[in-house]
């Protein structure tokens, strides 16, 4: 497990909450443990935009906002309670909440971060008040009971582990449930993504290049699927060189699909990983897959994407890579072959058409530094090195308030510009209104026919942009 066990960290309401001289205040958790960071995943209506939201915040504030150092971790008269709770439980709007707690989040603040009512009460019931539902408890001591055993990990975006690329895209997970060795998330990374119904050609041709990639020193990442991602998987697991990440759709007590089951487990074997954003007990659901695309994508310094159908999900992490700056890679295939369109539409668009290895690392040469680097790193003995939780050593300046303010609000309601001129009229209106709208009701608001706003939606949630809750949109 990190070295920032979530089971020994207290939480926010805990009588042993540290003090402003004990615990570093250049990152969130100096505002919330990170055990309450957790509980805070598991509530009503989450998700990581609206969690990355708060966490982006906080972090600005704990830059050197000196006004909150002090009051901020005074000792809380509140306990830590668990159990059912219900709607009566939970402080009304009206209600004001708990003057005397230690985390200097309040109601309105959530609310201004775009999070729906119910989620920001639950919130605040477990802030204030240490309460969490049953089902909500469950989690959260499922979740320390993994973290006892070797190699869980939850780590933050400010632990030395978390992977600086990721940092950089625009809604990077807040934390990463990870299983296996953390050395293998700082090694020079490729996404490799495909079709789960490929042809021999595909299966071949990965295989062989994911190997090469291993042996030459290059992590091959990919999403743990049938077809293409298992190719790539055991590609670099017969390489015997370099670990493989497997990024899960699902949270990682339920691996998914079962058939590769000894899969994941020889990527633990050989040093890999597992590596999720959602919690552990998070089951299959389809629409958590598109998003977790964003992370291979985010993780890499290029995609390479095989047999991909002009509709097919692997093209959401072209796209992803695109908005994040990364090369685009594809493997070209016959011109009548269906399983190859979306490749060639992607050559057309710009991607670079690869033939081998050796075409990724001269289109992307950053490879090569990184890898040298890597390198001098573990001869130096700098990899591995356990993060002082209470250096207190850096710096603190403190933010002007006004700008603060607008970098949230910009943060807010930018939008990736590949979105079509339909689904940023919807998201703005979303940003707009303070109440989810339902599908009608767009309809009333934006004139656009069913299908265009079916399209825009579609766009939208792909781009993790709204959330549908049932049955009604919210700007994320």
């Amino acid at each position: 497990m990190t070295v920032s066990h979530l089971s020994t960290l207290p939480s926010s309401h805990s009588n042993d909450t540290p003090s402003s001289n004990d615990v570093s205040l250049n990152n969130p958790c100096a505002f919330l443990s990170e055990e309450d960071w957790l509980c805070l995943s598991f509530l009503t209506g989450i998700g990581p935009s609206r969690l990355s939201r708060l966490y982006t915040y906080l972090e600005q504030l704990a830059t050197g906002s000196s006004c909150f150092s002090e009051s901020m971790f005074s000792e809380s008269t509140h306990s830590s309670v668990s159990g059912n709770l219900f709607e009566s439980d939970l402080p009304t709007e009206s209600e004001p909440y708990s003057q005397d707690s230690n985390h200097s989040i309040t109601y309105e603040l959530l609310r201004s971060l775009k999070w729906p009512e119910i989620t920001a009460r639950e919130a605040m019931s477990y802030l204030d008040h240490g309460l969490l539902t049953e089902e909500q408890n469950q989690k959260r001591e499922i979740s320390l009971d993994w973290l006892e055993k070797p190699d869980h990990h939850v780590i933050f975006q400010h632990h030395p582990s978390y992977p600086e690329a990721l940092k950089q895209i625009s809604v990077a997970p807040t934390f990463l449930y990870v299983e296996g060795a953390l050395a293998g998330l700082s090694k020079p990374k490729v996404g490799i993504v495909g079709a789960r119904h490929c042809t021999g050609y595909g299966r071949e041709a990965i295989l062989q290049m994911a190997e090469q990639l291993a042996k030459r020193g290059v992590c091959v990442v990919s999403g743990g699927a049938r077809g293409i991602d298992t190719a790539a998987h055991q590609g670099a697991l017969n390489g015997k060189a370099t670990p493989t990440i497997a990024v899960m759709g699902t949270g990682l007590l339920h691996r998914y699909p079962k058939q590769n089951t000894k899969l994941f487990e020889s990527i633990l074997t050989q040093g890999g990983v597992l590596l999720s954003e959602y919690p552990l007990m998070t089951e299959v659901r389809a629409h958590l897959f598109p998003p977790r695309n964003r992370i291979i994508s985010g993780l890499s310094s290029g995609i390479l994407v095989a047999e991909a159908s002009p509709k097919s999900g692997s093209l959401i992490s072209a796209n992803y890579a695109m908005q994040q700056n990364r090369e685009v890679f594809a493997l070209p295939g016959r011109v009548v072959d269906s399983q190859s369109e979306g490749c060639h539409q992607l050559i057309r668009q710009g991607a670079i058409l690869i033939r081998n290895v050796n075409d990724i690392f001269t289109e992307c040469p950053a490879l090569l530094q990184n890898i040298s680097e890597e390198k001098q790193n573990v001869s130096h003995g700098t990899l591995g090195r356990k993060p002082n939780l209470h250096d207190t050593s850096s710096d603190l300046n403190v933010p002007d308030k006004d700008k603060l303010e607008c970098d949230m609000k910009r943060s807010i309601t930018s939008l990736p510009e590949s979105l079509s001129k339909e689904a940023k009229m919807v998201a703005n209106l979303l940003e707009e209104d303070t109440q989810a709208l339902d599908f009608d009701a767009l309809i009333r608001h934006t004139q656009l026919t069913a299908q265009a706003l079916m399209q825009a939606l579609m766009e939208l949630e792909l781009s993790t942009c709204i959330v549908n809750y049932n049955g009604r949109y919210e700007r994320c």
